[in-house]
């Protein structure tokens, strides 16, 4: 991985090729940005480029050691991530027998390459043991060893962690930049591009994934709108029939109530400006048109408010069912009951 490989963050990307020019690189580095943005890519280009041959300001990807960097095999770069625990069990954060393995090898010099660096992921998630033992060796860290911790918050890091290390910010990417990643890079349509990256709410991570899953997320979003046809029907038990259905996805949740979001924002885009390239779903503008045709604005609008709430109820752990139901009833509520003829 190179830093040419990193899609946007370009404050990040100068700061850190600016340390290698330099040759001035600090002991420790803390990576704070949300999740899915590249913090992850850009520690693995920091660590080639530190660990490759031919030096300069990014990884040659042609050396030997940049080919053992990605192939997982350099005997100088450990990254940690949350595992198993000794007793077996899922842990949310590196351990600290994880830490005291750092410690051991973090003694020794490096085996092959200048340095020998060592990514943690999830740092603000360790507990208290194992944070200040990684502690001891940022206070004293032995010459040639590079530690970069990764985490969305710098303030949820032990602030003593913090203040050791230099922190390098990473922030959410333009859709416009997911989108042409997209395309370039996994050969997404670009109408469909758009959307997929509309979808990710700026973590890159999210929209490649999404790529790379085919027409799973379409299909998604295929479903979304047949619930929401249906919740326009006069029978009271639709909404909440559809709210258990969409209860039951329990970690999509959120996600369904974006997909509906973007649908609905469409369609009152179109109503307004009848202009395909202000869509977010453009690969589906005959069946935008058509909705937008049946559908009154304020509605519209009272709906997508209706969303929101939602999802700030859900934000702060109201019971997911009971929320839905709310949001479906009122949508039924607002749906036209004009006569006006609906796709």
């Amino acid at each position: 991985m190179t830093f040419r490989g990193l899609i946007d963050q370009r404050r990040a990307r100068l700061l850190l090729q600016a340390v290698l020019r330099s040759g001035r690189v600090a002991h420790a580095y803390l990576f704070v940005g949300p999740s899915g943005v590249g913090r992850m890519t850009a520690a693995r280009a920091f660590a080639q480029a530190l660990l490759c041959a031919a030096g300069g300001d990014d990884a040659c990807d042609r050396c030997t050691s940049c080919r053992k960097v990605g192939a997982g095999a350099h005997p100088d770069l450990r990254v940690l991530t949350p595992g198993r625990s000794e007793a077996g069990a899922d842990r949310r954060a590196v351990g600290i027998d994880q830490v005291r393995e750092l410690k051991r090898e973090a003694a020794y010099p490096p085996y092959e390459a200048r340095w020998k660096v060592f990514i943690v992921e999830h740092a603000e998630a360790m507990r208290a043991e194992a944070a200040n033992s990684l502690l001891k060796v940022l206070e004293e860290p032995p010459p040639g060893v590079v530690i970069i911790l990764i985490t969305e918050s710098a303030e949820a890091v032990l602030p003593t962690l913090a203040s050791r290390a230099q922190a390098v910010r990473f922030s959410f990417v333009p859709a416009p930049e997911i989108a042409q990643a997209l395309t370039a890079r996994c050969g997404v349509a670009p109408e469909r591009a758009r959307y997929l990256a509309a979808l990710a709410g700026g973590r890159v991570g999210a929209a490649l994934a999404d790529a790379r899953s085919g027409e799973e997320p379409f299909e998604r979003r295929r479903e979304v709108v047949a619930t929401l046809a249906a919740l326009r029907s006069a029978d009271v038990l639709v909404p909440l029939a559809a709210a258990e259905a969409v209860a039951r996805q329990k970690e999509d949740i959120e996600r369904w109530l974006d997909i509906a979001l973007l649908w609905i924002r469409d369609v009152a885009v179109w109503q307004e400006t009848q202009d395909p390239a202000l869509l977010v779903n453009l690969d589906a503008v005959q069946e935008i048109a058509a909705w937008a045709g049946g559908a009154s604005g304020v509605r519209l609008r009272r709906a997508a408010a209706a969303i929101e709430e939602a999802k700030s109820h859900l934000r702060r752990n109201l019971n997911p069912r009971l929320v839905l139901e709310a949001l479906f009833v009122r949508i039924a509520r607002h749906a036209d009951r004009d006569g006006v003829r609906r796709p």
